[in-house]
C-alpha cells in the first residue's frame, strides 16, 4: 500500500483532532500478563473495602466479588479512577460495578461503561440481568429504588453538612 507524506500528515491531523475531541480519557490499565495474582495486596484489599463499603447493603457481597475480580486483572490505579470519575460525576456506584461485572477483556468491550459514564443513562433490565446471571436475584423496581434513595440520602448529607458550615 501506498502512502504518500502528504497522506501521513492529514491522518495525524484528523487523529489529533480526534483526540482533542474525546470527552473522557478513563480506561482500565491491565496488568502484565505474566503476572499471577493470587491474593491481593494491602493496598488492593484497601481498595475493594473503601469502594465496596459505599455499595448499597443489598449489592455489597457481589460489589466486593467484582472490585477482587477487576484488581486480577487491572491495576489498582486504573480501577480507582474509573470509580472515583463516576462518583464525581454523581453516578451511581452500584451501576458502574455492575457494568465493569461484564467487561468484555478479550474484545476489550466496553461500550455500556463509556456510555454510562458519558450520559447517566442505562437499561435497568440489562443491569438486572447481569445480577440475575450473578446469582444476586432482584426486581428492575428494587433495583432503581434502593439506588434512588441511597442518591437522595446523599443529597441530603450534602446539603446538610454545608448548612452546618455555615
Amino acid at each position: 500500500m501506498n502512502v504518500d507524506s502528504q497522506d501521513l500528515k492529514d491522518l495525524k491531523k484528523i487523529d489529533k483532532r480526534v483526540k482533542v475531541n474525546e470527552v473522557s480519557k478513563v480506561r482500565l490499565k491491565a496488568r502484565p500478563i505474566n503476572v499471577k495474582v493470587t491474593a491481593l495486596g494491602k493496598e488492593e484489599q484497601k481498595l475493594v473495602k473503601k469502594w465496596s463499603s459505599k455499595c448499597a447493603e443489598p449489592l455489597r457481597e457481589f460489589c466486593t466479588s467484582v472490585l477482587t475480580r477487576l484488581l486480577t486483572y487491572f491495576t489498582s490505579k486504573s480501577v480507582d479512577n474509573i470509580l472515583s470519575e463516576a462518583t464525581r460525576k454523581g453516578l451511581s456506584l452500584e451501576i458502574i460495578l455492575i457494568l465493569l461485572s461484564q467487561y468484555d477483556l478479550v474484545n476489550n468491550d466496553d461500550t455500556l461503561i463509556k456510555n454510562y459514564l458519558n450520559t447517566g443513562n442505562v437499561d435497568m433490565n440489562i443491569l438486572v440481568n447481569i445480577l440475575l446471571r450473578n446469582g444476586v436475584n432482584i426486581k428492575p423496581e428494587e433495583l432503581n429504588q434502593f439506588i434512588q434513595n441511597k442518591d437522595k440520602t446523599k443529597r441530603e448529607e450534602g446539603l446538610i453538612s454545608k448548612l452546618l458550615k455555615h
